[in-house]
């Protein structure tokens, strides 16, 4: 997490007098157990279990009430366990498992809306460039989502009865840390920053200033 992230965000809820919090996923990233090659250098499982645990709490006391959509990161004991034919009922529960009493927490694929507008994680559905607009096209309604690194911002789209939004939030990761090391090979760097909606109307991209 950079940061600087928890005191953005707290700033762009108070400009904006926010009444609600979506956070579309990836809370932790579990680089430890990923499909990705393995840095040796880099900490144990159980040690960034450890160390995630630091900064989700310092998330859930800026934050104590979110709706919160499991993204395919957060989802990666599921996955592993899945690999070795464990079912979902032997993982811990997420909430309980990082302790977010008063968070909504929604299964991974899953889409909520809030003032008609939709929010998912984003892997799922539409990908490429503009994935959020692409989903809000194929959803016939506005759009919110993440999980793409290096997409940020909001793309229009009307007809002769109605207007929606696509939005990619970006994303609040040290792109730097040995843990983003995989999207090196990648031309498209992080955007950093996050998303605002406005009476499910307006959509405010608003990037983080390093």
């Amino acid at each position: 997490m950079h940061p600087k992230a928890i005191a953005f965000l707290k700033r762009i809820e108070k400009k904006y007098s926010c009444t609600k919090v979506v956070a579309v996923g990836d809370l932790v990233d579990w680089s430890a157990i990923s499909f990705h090659e393995k840095n040796p250098s880099m900490p144990s499982a159980s040690e960034e279990f450890a160390l995630a645990s630091k900064q989700v709490r310092q998330v859930h006391k800026a934050f104590p009430k979110v709706e919160f959509l499991i993204g395919n990161h957060d989802a990666l004991p599921a996955r592993k366990a899945r690999v070795i034919g464990l079912p979902d009922e032997c993982i811990y529960n997420f909430k309980d498992l990082w302790q977010l009493d008063g968070w909504n927490v929604h299964p991974r694929y899953a889409k909520i809306f809030v003032d008609g507008v939709q929010y998912r994680h984003g892997d799922s559905g539409k990908g490429g460039l503009m994935a959020a607009h692409k989903n809000a096209q194929a959803e016939f309604c506005s759009v919110v989502q993440g999980h793409l690194h290096s997409q940020a911002g909001v793309v229009y789209h009307a007809n002769q009865r109605s207007i929606v939004f696509g939005m990619q939030v970006g994303c609040l990761v040290q792109h730097d840390h040995p843990a983003m090391a995989y999207g090196k090979v990648y031309s498209n760097k992080p955007i950093l920053g996050c998303g605002v909606v406005l009476n499910g109307k307006t959509a405010i991209f608003e990037p983080l200033s390093l």
